[in-house]
């Protein structure tokens, strides 16, 4: 038992002696380059289609979704959801000429196309009830 004791004092002088772990760069800093996602919409020869992009915060991935979407020439282009998080995101529109297009977020991507569901029910707009996912995210 002496032993389990002195292995106990060493390893816990071994952990409060260790300087904390940092990876060089200010606090709120990651340095791989891409932690979010976002995913937009477009319309092309009057189809309504779905792009994915990454980038290293909300806003960079969303200007991306974007460029990617007028780089493939579409038109109303739009960055419909982003996330740095762990969750499954979407884009949900229908080509029923309404023009409405929602983003949602979720553990799944049918629990995100609900969520895309409720935005829309909470801005007072009607998404047809057979919207696909135009584009999809998950981590």
């Amino acid at each position: 038992m002496a032993w389990v004791r002195c292995l106990t004092v060493v390893l816990s002088c071994l952990f409060a002696l260790a300087p904390p772990a940092w990876a060089g760069g200010p606090g709120g800093v990651v340095d791989s380059g891409v932690v979010s996602r976002a995913v937009g919409s477009g319309v092309r020869d009057g189809m309504l289609i779905g792009f994915t992009a990454t980038g290293p915060t909300n806003d960079l991935a969303s200007a991306a979704v974007i460029a990617a979407c007028q780089g493939a020439g579409a038109e109303q282009c739009s960055s419909d959801e982003q996330t740095n998080d762990v969750f499954c995101i979407v884009s949900v529109g229908a080509d029923d000429g309404s023009g409405v297009v929602s983003g949602g977020s979720g553990p799944t991507v049918e629990a995100a196309r609900d969520d895309a569901f409720r935005h829309v029910t909470a801005a007072n707009l009607t998404l047809d009830p057979s919207a696909r996912v135009l584009a999809s995210s998950c981590p």
